[in-house]
């Protein structure tokens, strides 16, 4: 798949390029009955929300696919990952390709 950003790449150094996150500390939430409340509402506001399940696909694309690619996630604000998946479920869907259920699995004919 076309990346459009770089990620880090193999090193013989552990963790090079990885940042580890240091501890923070936020004095408007480091404690009191005011502080937890407000850490409850954000965290019912961040709760994990249950979506279809994703797979990484890596693969090679020509330059000229990837220029056009970048294009259209520049011009359009679609995101890599959105238009794969459209352009490989026309593809699949133009090929008879039989659907597969949300865990990934295609059931018999």
């Amino acid at each position: 798949m076309a990346q459009v950003g770089k990620r880090g790449g193999h090193s013989s150094r552990p963790n090079e390029g990885h940042r580890t996150p240091k501890p923070h500390t936020d004095a408007r939430t480091s404690g009191g009955p005011v502080a937890a409340a407000a850490t409850e509402a954000l965290s019912s506001k961040l709760e994990h929300r249950r979506g279809p399940v994703k797979v990484q696909l890596n693969t090679w694309v020509l330059a000229s696919t990837e220029a056009r690619l970048k294009w259209l996630v520049k011009n359009r604000q679609f995101t890599v990952t959105s238009v794969v998946d459209v352009a490989l479920q026309e593809l699949l869907d133009r090929y008879d390709v039989p659907a597969a259920d949300p865990d990934g699995r295609i059931g018999e004919r």
